[in-house]
């Protein structure tokens, strides 16, 4: 999509070049800059179309956008407007330097399209469809796009296939050493030590087969979940493994979470705060503490409220190089470890609409924050909704 609306004012020059009076054949959608004070007026009936029009500077900032975005997109429109909001706030960690890099790379009169995440006012990822393209105009050189938002369950579908190759290749490491050991056995020798390493691997094959099965599992046949019962049935189930290891497991679970309802899989969302839950019991040592706390969050911009839960350890932290891959598919610092879990679990999250973040200092522990959409409407009045 090259110029999929154009700017008007009072004193707007009348001599577009030949691309924006190309585009304007087809639609022609006015879109004005918004402030705190007033509003984007959009011209019927392209008003309630399903996706946001944006025109940015060559800098990125961004200067115009359609008033519909609280709506599609759970921000309002004021929001997104100067200092490269849109960019340095709005995309998703993991998705900003791989779409930065490209519009970098863009040419004039060449579009790009880019399925990435934004995340919304109640700090949850909307997965977009985004269109965009960089337009020369007789002043200067502007950007204009278009996103549609697509449907909760999209992050859920497939897998990439840079996953599946890894995983090939690492279950594939694992039956090589067993054909060596196999082939020692042939050969006659039998110790003790052999045998034991044999079954330490297959058993090690075993467990990642089955945690890459957990990893790309999606939720089937959702439905409605009490997420405080989940996070409780974690905690007890876990709790004689932090006696054992002598670590602190406290649980600061608020009321206002029993009884929230999650639209969604309890077996996976149990096994996502276990490997939360396991992969702090991993990062501490004896006299160390585990922190589970949990609450009900209203917002009135989508009418609809978000449990914030968080998993903190006073254990040894994660290297600051290391913190940006922590939830990366097989990623792990620990030899031992095939390095599934958190990356599993943040899987799980976004599939249930929600979002997991990570934060650490060495050695001075780790904080997994879960934010999770509820089931519960918000009843607010009507000029706090959405913003518009």
């Amino acid at each position: 999509m090259t110029s999929v609306f154009k700017e008007t004012s009072d004193n707007s020059a009348t001599n577009d070049t030949d691309s924006d009076r190309l585009v304007s054949l087809h639609a022609q959608r006015v879109i004005r800059p918004v402030s705190s004070r007033t509003h984007n007026k959009f011209e019927e009936p392209l008003a309630s179309a399903p996706a946001i029009l944006y025109e940015c500077a060559a800098d990125l900032t961004v200067t115009s956008v359609s008033a519909n975005s609280a709506e599609l997109i759970g921000v309002r429109s004021e929001k997104l407007i100067g200092d490269r909001t849109l960019w340095d706030e709005r995309v998703a960690v993991e998705d900003r330097q791989g779409l930065l890099a490209r519009i970098d790379r863009l040419s004039p009169g060449e579009v790009l399209s880019e399925t990435h995440r934004l995340i919304d006012e109640r700090e949850l990822p909307v997965w977009v469809s985004h269109s965009l393209c960089k337009i020369r105009t007789n002043t200067d050189t502007v950007i204009r796009g278009c996103m549609i938002p697509l449907p909760t369950d999209f992050s859920s579908k497939g897998l990439d296939s840079v996953v599946i190759s890894q995983f090939v290749h690492k279950i594939g490491n694992h039956f090589q050493l067993i054909n060596l050991l196999i082939g020692s056995f042939k050969r006659g020798v039998k110790s003790i030590n052999e045998i034991e390493a044999l079954q330490e691997t297959v058993d090690r094959a075993v467990e990642f087969t089955r945690a890459f099965l957990h990893y790309s599992q999606a939720a089937t046949g959702p439905s409605e979940v009490d997420l405080g019962e989940v996070l409780r049935a974690v905690i007890h189930s876990n709790a004689a493994l932090f006696v054992e290891k002598k670590v602190i497991l406290k649980d600061l679970i608020e009321e206002s979470l029993n009884g929230a309802l999650v639209n969604g899989d309890p077996v996976l969302l149990e096994l996502a705060f276990r490997s939360i839950l396991q992969n702090a019991l991993d990062a501490t040592s004896s006299g160390d503490r585990v922190l589970i706390s949990g609450k009900y969050h209203a917002t009135c911009l989508a009418g609809q409220s978000i449990a914030r839960i968080s998993i903190a350890d006073t254990g040894h932290g994660i290297e600051t190089e290391f913190l940006e891959k922590a939830a990366t598919p097989f990623f792990t610092s620990k030899p031992e470890r095939d390095g599934l879990g958190l990356s599993m679990a943040v899987r799980i999250v976004e599939s249930h609409g929600g979002r997991l973040n990570i934060s650490s200092n060495k050695s001075h522990g780790t904080e997994v924050e879960i934010l999770l959409p509820l089931r519960q409407a918000v009843d607010c009045p009507d000029d706090n909704k959405a913003g518009i």
